[in-house]
């Protein structure tokens, strides 16, 4: 008897396998964006879609607040867009870390479905009520009447008016903060390299002293101090980059926020 049950066992722990191996395989976690304003679905104008990017970003500098907008043809999963979108958002560590406030406006036009995910940090001034309002009277309205760029500009001012206030920005995004971090970094290099050169040429003519000392000065030749001269005048350039574009601070996404479909 028990070898007749055995197959059918396992037969049903093989079928129970193969299903989480395909909704394993079925769900992408869409790398982190290099911008803030992300239409991967290409529904927006360029020239709304820069516009956006723009506020979004000059927001952080004065704010502190991440806010990003993504719009994709369809969700990559199998969950529901809760669950999904929570986990995208802490995959992109929106938001600085220990203030959390960061959120992002989901868009995914398969679906036809909207949601907005607040970090904890903005959880008092983005609640899920304030976060349902601004979908189904900013946006829904607006993607009815296919103006999706329209909708998702309404939605995004909604957002930034409600946090606007509850965090002082330094006037630098974390991405020019941590590019600033690198190049302060970086910019040690050549001072030390000149101090390797300076011992290196100091000891090199010490040695011509000792091995030429009777027959001629320890400065006739070579390595002097004359031939030092202006030789180190190109450390004071070099190329910068802005340091702008989108970078997580290590925010965290606890499942606050709210959806609907238009």
């Amino acid at each position: 008897m028990l070898g007749e049950r055995f197959p059918s066992f396992l037969l049903v722990v093989l079928a129970v396998g193969l299903c989480l191996a395909c909704t394993a395989r079925a769900e992408t976690l869409p790398p982190p964006p290099a911008r803030y304003f992300n239409d991967y679905a290409g529904v927006v104008d360029g020239g709304t879609a820069n516009r956006l990017n723009a506020e979004l970003e000059q927001f952080e500098r004065d704010s502190s607040d991440q806010i990003l907008v993504a719009v994709f043809r369809r969700m990559e999963s199998r969950s529901s867009v809760e669950d999904y979108t929570v986990r995208v958002a802490q995959s992109w560590k929106v938001g600085q870390k220990g203030r959390n406030n960061g959120a992002v406006l989901f868009v995914f036009l398969q679906e036809h479905q909207v949601y907005i995910q607040v970090g904890y940090g903005l959880e008092p001034v983005l609640p899920d009520a304030l976060c349902f309002q601004i979908i189904e009277r900013e946006i829904k309205p607006r993607f009815r009447a296919n103006d999706f760029g329209g909708g998702l500009r309404a939605g995004v001012h909604a957002m930034m008016a409600a946090t606007r206030g509850e965090y002082h920005g330094t006037g630098r995004t974390i991405n020019q903060t941590n590019h600033r971090a690198g190049r302060s970094g970086s910019s040690l290099f050549p001072v030390l390299m000149f101090f390797v050169f300076i011992l290196a040429a100091g000891a090199l003519s010490r040695r011509r002293v000792r091995t030429f000392g009777r027959h001629r000065t320890p400065w006739g030749g070579g390595f002097g101090p004359g031939s030092f001269g202006g030789g180190f005048g190109g450390f004071g350039g070099g190329s910068s980059g802005s340091g702008g574009g989108f970078s997580g601070g290590g925010g965290s996404f606890g499942g606050g926020g709210a959806g609907g479909k238009w």
